[in-house]
């Protein structure tokens, strides 16, 4: 069994959990009921706020998340809100004007 880095950016009326459990029925719907191997964030074995983090889209961002790879083990995910213009234009119209609609970066390393 080998390991795979993932990420997934979800939008969503509630909360990191809510986020979290559409970003795994969608990467089910996606990859199939595959029984925690398809890589994917649905093989993770729950999920964790990150800390620390700089702003999302920066080189110190990228520099971060090279970091956190090299540090996380099969079935870690770990999300982070992002939050602003960023948040705003991930959004887009779709969303515009909607109360509650927050954003969701997730990233780990799933189960391949």
């Amino acid at each position: 069994m080998g390991a795979v880095f993932y990420d997934t950016i979800q939008v969503v009326k509630g909360n990191a959990r809510d986020a979290y459990n559409e970003a795994c029925e969608e990467a089910n719907d996606e990859n199939g009921h595959q029984q925690g191997y398809s890589g994917d964030i649905q093989t993770a074995d729950g999920y964790s706020e990150a800390k620390g983090n700089p702003r999302y889209g920066t080189k110190a961002w990228s520099k971060w998340l090279d970091k956190k790879d090299e540090t996380m083990y099969k079935g870690d995910c770990e999300y982070v809100e992002l939050t602003g213009a960023v948040a705003k234009r991930i959004k887009g119209r779709r969303w515009k004007g909607r109360k509650g609609i927050r954003v969701f970066y997730f990233f780990g390393v799933g189960r391949d």
